[in-house]
């Protein structure tokens, strides 16, 4: 099983807040759900924190395999994620690693 951790500042549009340019990021990202092959889980989530260092956005999310998150990054509804989410995103970072399936990290 492989989880896909991204998370972003946000760049917002004139006069939007940081909540409705999160409520469209939560709901892409549920519309995700059923629609890929592989996807097995996911959710995005909003940051409370204040600090200087703290991101605003994380999306998780859980795929079978490797493959499965593969063919993610090229899927057309990930592409309609993409086209529908990126003009809110800034910088970020990401983080990909694999489990087994009782939950603990593996190694490659």
């Amino acid at each position: 099983m492989i989880k896909h951790i991204a998370m972003w500042r946000l760049k917002l549009d004139e006069g939007m807040s940081r909540e409705a340019a999160f409520d469209i990021i939560r709901d892409t990202i549920a519309a995700q759900r059923g629609r890929i092959p592989g996807l097995l889980e996911s959710e995005a989530g909003l940051n409370f924190s204040t600090s200087g260092k703290a991101l605003d956005v994380v999306v998780y999310t859980v795929f079978t395999d490797r493959a499965a998150l593969q063919g993610y990054h090229q899927h057309p509804v990930h592409m309609e994620t993409r086209a529908r989410m990126d003009r809110f995103l800034s910088a970020g970072c990401m983080v990909d690693y694999e489990v087994d399936s009782a939950g603990a990290s593996a190694t490659a």
